[in-house]
């Protein structure tokens, strides 16, 4: 049951909210959950929400979060390049989220007007439901002479309440068969990258205490496979049963919502 572990990790898409629509079993089963003194933690490979808004859309819900408490692939992305790369400038492939992170760690944003002509350090690509065919193109091409090709998440699928849509991965993926070339880093689940800044920020490292909540099999229940932690699939977003079976990578539980396993 849940409330034997110290630290929740928990997807948002999927999970607590689909497109802006609250999935309200599971966020009652987490906020029974905080109630109990339990730390939750927010991971999500969504780059584009900026995590001051998810924190107020949170807390409008029920559950209790700060943005300290919200990990984004876009900030993960952007602590990584600024701990392990030499990066000053960037070109944005996303949304308002990924910018406001890029510029809260003060890399110089370069503009689809200034891209041919200054060549950013880094392309950094994350979802984008706005994007063009040009500025992947001008992504590509700055990639191609020479920009560091930094990705957020490379998921296929992104759920919405129409259905599910292209995720961040589909659109890396125009540039990496362009280019015959993979990224030079891929910040959110299932890299472990993200998972380590969560848990630095709970002060949390036991991992027997650490539970992983997702609706993803290839991203949430992997990255919780990789650090060995114990896993839940949530059947309220994209993966299935059949999609289990089909699997090497096997969670620990499998419920239809989080109230089955919150008491």
């Amino acid at each position: 049951m849940l409330r034997n572990y110290d630290l929740i990790i928990s997807d948002v898409d999927g999970v607590i909210i689909r497109e802006g629509e609250p999935i309200w079993e599971n966020i009652e089963a987490l906020r029974f959950l905080q109630e109990l003194g339990k730390k939750v933690i927010f991971v999500t490979n969504n780059s584009g929400f900026s995590r001051v808004v998810l924190s107020r859309q949170l807390n409008y819900l029920g559950l209790s979060a700060n943005p300290s408490q919200i990990i984004t692939s876009g900030l993960a992305a952007a602590i990584y390049m600024r701990r392990k790369m030499k990066i000053n400038s960037v070109f944005i492939i996303g949304e308002e989220g990924l910018i406001e992170e890029m510029k809260n760690f003060n890399f110089k944003v370069i503009s689809m007007s200034e891209v041919d002509i200054n060549n950013p350090d880094a392309v950094v690509l994350g979802l984008d439901r706005l994007s063009t065919y040009d500025k992947l193109s001008a992504g590509m091409r700055c990639v191609a002479r020479g920009s560091k090709f930094i990705v957020t998440n490379m998921d296929r699928l992104w759920p919405s309440k129409d259905g599910l849509k292209l995720g961040a991965g589909a659109l890396a993926s125009v540039i990496i068969y362009a280019l015959k070339r993979e990224p030079d880093f891929i910040a959110g689940k299932p890299n472990k990258w993200i998972i380590d800044v969560a848990m630095e920020i709970s002060g949390i490292r036991d991992l027997k205490k650490v539970v992983v909540i997702g609706d993803q099999i290839d991203t949430d229940v992997r990255m919780g496979f990789n650090i060995g932690a114990d896993t839940v699939l949530v059947l309220t977003g994209i993966s299935t049963k059949d999609d289990v079976e089909k699997s090497e990578i096997k969670p620990k539980y499998i419920v239809n919502n989080l109230s089955e396993i919150a008491n």
